[in-house]
């Protein structure tokens, strides 16, 4: 009896052909638990992947998501449309994305201050503009200018902020709008240099590029879209709001560079999708823009339209958001916008 108990508990060593495939079987079992994520991972995207535009067609972001949408088709080999929801300040656009399932194949193409505006005049939003929402990528980074007439007596930024010093509330500008980025870029140098300026909202970038070619205005925020008439010489900048000199204009100071930089002001665009986008899928999202966006011919396209191709992580273009919200919100309350 004590002999069987012996046989029924003595463990004999496997052969070795059978410990190999014992390793192996043990390997398929942990494949196998770990092949839904992979195959989840690697099935992305598995259908239309939408980017959604809260401005219209033609403009400089909605052509530098058309750019992104061709080169992402191709690398991905699935359709990559462009939808455009103008409207309300871009937030129609940026309400049905918050609210799209987080799985990737939605996503909304921003530019910061934008949102950030549109967040700080729209009180009673569907969504939050910072917690609503996955940060994927920046896309682009440009600049605004300041801009006078080619005769005009300013020849600093300095000349400028002195003479707005010497007369508060005369020097008048031209934005793009009440509540636009330009309106908001120039109180922002208002603030950083301790004056007043006369604001004359345009309604869009010709009128107002058109009222400072005619003098009847002092200067001008404005974007690449006044680029013909500053290479022309018709306009003069007398700086550029980015962190660093324009590729355009490479002998114009920058903001900081000419003594205001809290005045400083990046002009991006990027990418972002619903809040709660698997980690994965983020980390895909993000490696692709960056392939496409490192191509020339993307670059040079991009680069047209006043952008520099700059990707960034998904944690470093979140944070950008968020400064962008805290900042414009503090200056819609100090100028006291209002959306009607």
């Amino acid at each position: 009896m004590g002999a069987h108990r012996m046989a029924q508990h003595t463990r004999h060593p496997l052969p070795l052909p059978g410990r190999r495939q014992a390793v192996l079987a043990l390997a398929a079992m942990a494949a196998g638990a770990a092949l839904p994520l992979r195959a989840q991972q690697a099935g992305f995207p598995s259908r239309t992947v939408r980017i959604v535009v809260g401005f219209p067609p033609g403009g400089s972001s909605d052509s530098a998501a058309r750019i992104l949408s061709e080169k992402l088709a191709a690398e991905w080999g699935q359709p990559v449309i462009v939808e455009n929801r103008p409207g309300a300040g871009s937030t129609i656009a940026t309400a049905q994305v918050a609210s799209a399932p987080p799985d990737g194949h939605t996503l909304l193409l921003i530019a910061p201050g934008t949102h950030a505006v549109s967040a700080a005049l729209f009180p009673n939003l569907s969504y939050d503009p910072v917690r609503s929402f996955t940060s994927i990528s920046q896309v682009g980074a440009g600049t605004y200018f300041v801009l006078v007439n080619a005769s005009s007596p300013y020849r600093s930024l300095k000349d400028l902020l002195d003479d707005a010093r010497a007369r508060p509330g005369a020097v008048s500008y031209a934005s793009t709008g009440n509540g636009s980025g330009s309106h908001l870029v120039a109180e922002s140098l208002a603030g950083a240099g301790g004056v007043k300026f006369l604001h004359t909202p345009y309604n869009g970038a010709a009128p107002a590029t058109l009222a400072l070619l005619s003098g009847q205005v002092a200067f001008a925020i404005s974007d690449i879209s006044a680029i013909g008439h500053l290479q022309s010489g018709k306009l003069r900048a007398l700086a550029v709001t980015s962190s660093r000199r324009s590729r355009l204009v490479p002998e114009v100071p920058t903001v900081a560079e000419a003594g205001v930089p809290q005045a400083e002001y990046v002009l991006s665009v990027g990418l972002v999708g619903p809040a709660g986008i698997p980690a994965p899928v983020v980390e895909q999202l993000n490696a692709a823009i960056t392939k496409v966006l490192a191509q020339p011919d993307v670059r040079q396209r991009l680069a047209a339209l006043g952008f520099d191709a700059e990707p960034s992580s998904p944690q470093a273009y979140g944070q950008v958001i968020a400064n962008e919200v805290d900042r414009f919100g503090k200056l819609v309350r100090q100028v006291g916008l209002k959306t009607s």
